[in-house]
């Protein structure tokens, strides 16, 4: 494209595969991010508390017994956090206009061992016994992928309520960031395949139907377009143009997954219903009054300057600038697949996808005729005494809409009987939903005693913060220890530092176990389309217009062993299972 082009004559197709100019927005803040303090959340698991009374360090019990028994060489491991993570040239914090050339740059930086926390107490009702760990569920987790359709008419540039989610200058990789992660985790799988994975809500950014479509096309391995409206491509071929038809890369065929819905599911940019008199119709050809403009800017055959400070110059990498200056209202080309859909319509999709299991990916006829997305699935790993749960938390519309959290009391009694039916029949139990306990309203000391009153919980995963967080519930007064359960939260997948969580629960053998929380970077080749991505997610809180720089979490929310103890009834069936190899111990091996 000849750089002589008028500003105000380019399309917003070629504006974003353009390197351009950012201007500076407001902070805006957004949920609680509030780190709780924990107890014993500091030593490092090569130097473990007592629970070990022998002597012997988790490590040191990693079963030598398949050493003998398989003399193959093994394939490498990918690594993951606890060896190498990804961190800024610069600190995820915002930054001095003079260090610009330096926003969005990436580096190696150091491994984070696991740090063992006890806060349960569960260490001390250990029976004394040497540890004999054993695998019981090994399993990954993201959230909060947000793929989106940024060419929306529906979108809100200008939103008072959600300008920090509502437009991101790394939007146009969305569904390249869900391609590499899914490739990530496969990698993994080469070595052991996961037992499944988990989508814990915000697999979508806005209920378009074509944002959901995209995502199933990546699981699926199917080709996607990600472009709507206007097709238009004005970077050569061979350019990283995030934009451009590609081929999804497909779960690994050992892998089965399940998900969940989150408030992006099911409501207009996460916090509204469906209402035509203030959010432009997505299949028409009309921007949002107010809210949201057209993208009609330039492109740019050079780095563009801010201020007199550039970019970084490679690779290639377009830019959505949070400016006035970049915006208009004119018509877009109108796409009918960009419709709304609701919950139903979600989860009819969800159920069509078939290429890896389980059927239904957790849901079943009943959620189509009820209407309703909490599912039970009490045994995803056949032979194994792990159960999960997942439930809805997200606001069923109407005049009350809003982004926070919401259960029905329906939900509630159906969780109530669901749990007391998987405990009397000896199962664990793992709870996924998008929304944290603290944000359902009226019912989050209900959910919460709930979850403590039923000894067999162990663990509760979450998203919707797009921060890593670790909330432990222990035992209230009277109850002992294995009352106590494990609450955690992971930081969002599209939004810096885009990162996904590997959980194991570990039977010690000893009436406790470790409940390892590993975070692992996706893997973004160097020259790749999607490290534009991450370059941006980065830039992004850099620049300070996003408060999602809160998105590491601290230390002691990322690679953690969290002790938990078996109610009494759990020990003997764990003790009658054969032991599986622990995985997450083989994440030290070099």
């Amino acid at each position: 494209m000849n750089k002589e082009t008028p500003f105000l004559e380019m399309d917003r197709r070629q504006f974003l595969l353009s390197s351009g100019a950012a201007a500076t927005a407001a902070f805006v803040v957004g949920c609680d991010s509030s780190t709780p303090n924990g107890n014993n959340s500091t030593n490092n698991l090569n130097n473990l508390p007592d629970a070990d009374v022998d002597g012997d360090d988790l490590f040191d019990a990693d079963a030598d017994a398949d050493a003998d028994a398989d003399a193959e060489v093994p394939l490498p491991r990918p690594v993951t956090t606890v060896r190498e993570t990804i961190v800024g040239q610069l600190a995820a914090v915002p930054q001095f206009e003079d260090l610009r050339s330096l926003f969005g740059l990436t580096r190696k930086g150091p491994g984070e061992p696991h740090i063992d926390r006890d806060d349960l107490g569960a260490a001390a009702v250990a029976s004394g016994e040497a540890a004999i760990v054993s695998s019981l569920a090994y399993f990954a987790h993201m959230t909060d992928i947000h793929v989106v359709d940024e060419e929306s008419p529906a979108r809100s540039i200008h939103s008072p309520v959600a300008s920090a989610s509502a437009w991101r200058p790394h939007e146009p990789w969305s569904v390249h960031n869900l391609n590499a992660a899914i490739a990530t985790v496969n990698a993994f799988a080469e070595v052991r395949p996961h037992d499944f994975i988990v989508f814990s809500g915000d697999l979508t950014d806005n209920k378009h139907n074509v944002e959901l479509d995209w995502f199933l096309r990546v699981v699926e391995g199917l080709p996607i377009d990600p472009d709507t409206g206007a097709d238009d491509d004005p970077l050569p071929a061979g350019r990283p143009d995030p934009h451009d038809p590609f081929t999804g890369v497909g779960m690994h065929p050992d892998l089965k997954w399940y998900c969940v819905q989150g408030n992006h599911d099911l409501l207009v940019l996460g916090n509204f219903d469906t209402m035509s008199f203030a959010v432009a119709d997505p299949t028409g050809d009309k921007a949002t009054l107010f809210i949201s403009d057209s993208v009609v800017p330039t492109c740019y055959d050079e780095p563009v300057c801010v201020g007199g400070y550039c970019y970084s110059a490679t690779p290639d990498r377009c830019h959505i600038p949070f400016s006035d200056d970049a915006y208009t209202v004119r018509d877009l080309v109108a796409d009918p697949d960009r419709h709304w859909i609701d919950r139903v319509a979600w989860i009819s999709m969800v159920m069509g996808a078939t290429r890896n299991g389980p059927t239904g990916h957790g849901f079943n006829s009943d959620n189509i005729v009820e209407g309703v997305s909490y599912w039970v699935d009490p045994e995803p790993v056949p032979g194994l005494p792990v159960a999960l749960v997942g439930l809805d938390t997200s606001s069923a519309g109407g005049v009350a809409a809003s982004a926070a959290g919401y259960m029905s009391q329906g939900q509630i009694d159906w969780l109530r009987a669901t749990l007391d039916t998987l405990a009397a029949a000896n199962k664990l139990i793992v709870i996924i939903s998008h929304h944290c306990a603290r944000d359902v309203g009226s019912n989050a000391t209900v959910l919460v005693d709930m979850l403590n009153a039923c000894p067999n919980v162990v663990l509760h995963i979450t998203g919707h913060h797009h921060t890593h967080e670790v909330y432990p519930h222990p035992a209230p007064d009277g109850l002992e220890p294995w009352h106590g359960y494990w609450e955690v939260q992971t930081c969002g997948l599209l939004d810096w530092p885009q990162q996904m969580r590997f959980w194991e629960i570990v039977d010690r053998g000893d009436g406790t176990g470790h409940i390892y929380s590993t975070v692992v970077d996706i893997d973004m080749p160097a020259g790749s389309t999607v490290e534009g991505g991450r370059f941006y997610a980065l830039l992004d809180v850099q620049e300070g217009r996003s408060d999602d720089g809160e998105g590491p979490g601290v230390l002691e929310t990322r690679n953690v062993a969290l002790r938990v103890a078996w109610p009494p009834e759990m020990i003997p069936v764990l003790a009658a299972l054969p032991v599986r190899d622990v995985e997450t111990l083989h994440f030290y091996d070099e």
